[in-house]
């Protein structure tokens, strides 16, 4: 049985086809079945390289949870989930402590999405799911221009001796898409390695309206993959993530740059790193499944 789908298929089985009213299953506000959907949304929900405070396993259930108190309709867009074809597969099993296993998993199982005519978007997890991510659309679209959200530059060459982790992720989509290929918004924490990195190709880039409109004009027609680390906020507006970093964007910016990709040759995106149990407010659950909300609608408008 396919994985991506056999929670869900096996809560239908037990409930579905026996009883004679409708049971909300844990997912996605606005779901629909997945032969339906154009979408695919699905939880790569793993933490295995967090550095300082773990706890991104836990973004799923609580994502859709939080999306069950918030409007189908985006004031936003002007455009409802109910008028887009997405559905939600659920959480990819990702055991802890195998990262090459996990690795695999998430790139094989965004490959069978895309076979699918699909577009992905995965969310939850610590930056380093979005690696394989990243690598399948690169497969598909050897053009790609790679476009990041952040407060950390992600650009280290080794975290303790290890190359693969939440902290060098983008380095290491950058050493096979090239770094001329890499801009990033929002960032302002890194190494000293990282800095030089940066300004020797380039990469940063203020996160403005202005600034942000200059490099997709720039791009044109070029497939786009966006990877937006939730912590780019301001933590004072989203403190549930591993690595709070003082000096965020607001709420209001990230919608403004992320409406600026409507109509654009979007190829795959990702929401991630979200540890819930630092907020117990449940505002970071709902500010990432809100994000989610307006990325899905923006994957509905891309160019096709």
């Amino acid at each position: 049985m396919n994985p991506l789908r056999s929670l869900v298929l096996s809560a239908v089985s037990l409930f579905g086809d026996a009883m004679s009213h409708e049971f909300v299953l844990p997912l996605f506000l606005g779901s629909c079945e997945p032969e339906d959907a154009d979408i695919a949304l699905f939880g790569v929900c793993w933490d295995g390289t967090s550095s300082f405070k773990a706890g991104s396993r836990f973004a799923g259930f609580a994502v859709r949870e939080a999306s069950f108190g918030m409007e189908e309709f985006s004031f936003y867009q002007q455009r409802s989930l109910l008028d887009v074809r997405f559905c939600d597969y659920g959480d990819l099993f990702l055991p802890p402590g195998q990262k090459e296993r996990v690795m695999t998993d998430i790139g094989s199982a965004v490959k069978e999405i895309r076979a699918k005519k699909q577009f992905p978007i995965a969310f939850g997890g610590e930056h380093l799911v979005a690696l394989p991510l990243i690598l399948a659309a690169y497969e598909e679209h050897p053009n790609l221009a790679l476009i990041h959200f952040d407060a950390h530059a992600d650009l280290r060459p080794d975290m303790w001796g290890d190359t693969l982790s939440h902290a060098t992720i983008i380095g290491r989509a950058a050493d096979r898409i090239g770094y001329e290929h890499l801009y990033q918004f929002g960032i302002r924490s890194g190494s000293v390695e990282e800095w030089t990195l940066a300004q020797e190709h380039r990469t940063l880039h203020p996160f403005t309206v202005e600034a942000l409109r200059e490099v997709l004009e720039k791009l044109g027609d070029r497939p786009i993959y966006l990877t937006l680390d939730m912590d780019v906020l301001d933590p004072s507006l989203y403190p549930g993530t591993g690595t709070p970093e003082p000096g965020g964007i607001s709420w209001d910016l990230l919608i403004a740059g992320l409406k600026l990709f409507r109509g654009r040759n979007l190829v795959g995106m990702d929401c991630l790193e979200l540890a819930p149990h630092y907020d117990p407010s449940g505002v970071s659950a709902i500010t990432m499944a809100k994000t989610l909300r307006e990325m899905i609608l923006l994957a509905s408008q891309r160019k096709r």
